[in-house]
C-alpha cells in the first residue's frame, strides 16, 4: 500500500511555513542570541513608509525590553500578498501583518467605513479621525476575529493609473479593466463608474499591466511608483476618491503569549510609529511626484465639476452601505469632525 500524500492545501500550508522559517531576514536587527522575534509581513518594498515604521517599532521594542523582544520584518511580498497572509496571522503562524483596511472589510465590516469614497475631505481629516475615539473604536472592532489592532497608518488619496487613454472624465473609465484590492467595496466603486473590476494580488499587478491583461490599477501614489507601475501605466488620474488607510495587526494568539508589560511596550511602539509614517509619507509623496513627472507620467487633475460627477455616480453605493443606524451615526460623526 502506497504512502498517503498530503492534500494540495496541506502542501501549500507546509510550503508557506517552510518559507517563513527559512527565508533570509531583511534588514535584520543586530540582536544577541535568545531574543524573541515577532515576525512581520508587508507586501511593499523595504523603503516603503509602513515597512520603515514597523522596523522602527522593532528597534523601540528591543530598547524597551532590554534586548529581550524585537520585530523581524519580511517585506516585498516575501511571505506572500497581504490577503493571503490574514488566515496565517489569525492562526498565529505569523505574528504581525500590515494590511489595507480594504483587505479586512469582509472579516470586520466595521472597517468598511474607512474606505467609503469621498467621505474624508483630505488626509488631514482622516488623521484626526484615526487619532481620536473613532479610530480607537475601529481598532477594537477587530477583537473576536483572531486579531488585535495596533495602529492605523494613513497612505494618501487613491488614484487610478491607466495603460492607454488617460482618465479625465467619468466616461473615460467605461469598459476598462481596473485592478482593485480584494475588496467588495473597491470593486463596487469602479463598477459604478462603468469599469470592470479585476481582483489581483498586488505582486501580480505590474505584469498584468505590462501584458495588457488589465487596463489600469487603483491604489495610492507610493505603491504605484514603488512597484514601477508607471512604466506600463503612465497616465495617473488624481481622483483621490478614497483615503483608505492601512492597519497593523497582531495575531491574537501571539498577543496572548506576550506579558502585560510586553503588550504595553508594543502598543507604545505602535503609537510612536504613527506620526513617523505620516511624516515619511508626506515627504516621500513630494519626491515621488517630482520623479514621476520627470519620467513622463501624465498627472491628470480632475476638475471640481467632473469630480462631482464621479461622486454622484457613487451615491447609490453610499446609501446602500449606510443602511444601518450605527453606520449612519458613524458616518455623521466622521463628517462632523473638524
Amino acid at each position: 500500500m502506497g504512502a498517503l500524500l498530503p492534500s494540495p492545501g496541506t502542501l501549500r500550508r507546509l510550503s508557506w511555513l517552510a518559507l517563513l522559517l527559512l527565508a533570509p531576514p531583511l534588514a535584520a536587527l543586530e540582536v544577541a542570541g535568545g531574543v524573541r522575534l515577532l515576525r512581520a509581513a508587508d507586501e511593499q518594498p523595504a523603503d516603503y513608509p509602513t515597512v520603515q515604521a514597523v522596523q522602527f517599532m522593532g528597534q523601540s521594542l528591543y530598547r524597551q525590553s532590554g534586548g529581550r523582544l524585537a520585530i523581524q520584518v519580511y517585506s516585498a511580498s516575501l511571505l506572500g500578498d497581504e490577503a493571503a497572509l490574514v488566515p496565517p496571522t489569525q492562526r498565529g503562524e505569523l505574528d504581525l501583518n500590515r494590511v489595507s483596511v480594504q483587505t479586512l472589510e469582509d472579516l470586520c465590516p466595521a472597517l468598511r467605513v474607512l474606505s467609503l469614497p469621498f467621505l474624508f475631505r483630505d488626509v488631514e481629516h482622516l488623521g484626526r479621525v484615526l487619532d481620536g475615539p473613532i479610530g480607537a473604536e475601529l481598532l477594537q472592532a477587530l477583537d473576536g476575529h483572531g486579531l488585535v489592532g495596533l495602529a492605523f497608518f494613513e497612505t494618501g488619496g487613491r488614484v487610478i493609473g491607466t495603460v492607454g487613454r488617460p482618465v479625465r472624465r467619468l466616461e473615460d473609465l467605461k469598459g476598462l479593466k481596473i485592478r482593485v484590492e480584494s475588496s467588495a467595496l473597491a470593486a463596487a466603486i469602479v463598477e459604478a463608474w462603468g469599469a470592470r473590476p479585476v481582483r489581483l494580488p498586488f505582486s501580480q499587478t505590474g505584469n498584468a499591466l505590462a501584458t495588457r491583461l488589465i487596463d489600469g490599477a487603483e491604489g495610492n501614489l507610493l505603491a504605484y511608483a514603488g512597484a514601477e507601475h508607471h512604466r506600463h501605466a503612465p497616465s495617473l488620474a488624481l481622483t483621490r476618491h478614497s483615503f483608505a488607510p492601512e492597519v497593523l495587526v497582531i495575531s491574537r494568539r501571539s498577543w496572548d503569549r506576550l506579558s502585560t508589560a510586553e503588550q504595553g511596550m508594543l502598543r507604545r511602539a505602535a503609537r510612536e510609529a504613527r506620526p513617523l509614517v505620516r511624516d515619511i509619507w508626506q515627504q516621500r509623496e513630494e519626491r515621488v511626484e517630482a520623479m514621476l513627472r520627470l519620467a513622463g507620467v501624465n498627472f491628470v487633475e480632475i476638475p471640481a465639476s467632473e469630480r462631482a460627477r464621479f461622486e454622484a455616480a457613487l451615491q447609490p453605493l453610499h446609501e446602500r452601505l449606510a443602511g444601518g443606524a450605527g453606520q449612519r451615526r458613524l458616518i455623521a460623526r466622521i463628517r462632523a469632525l473638524r
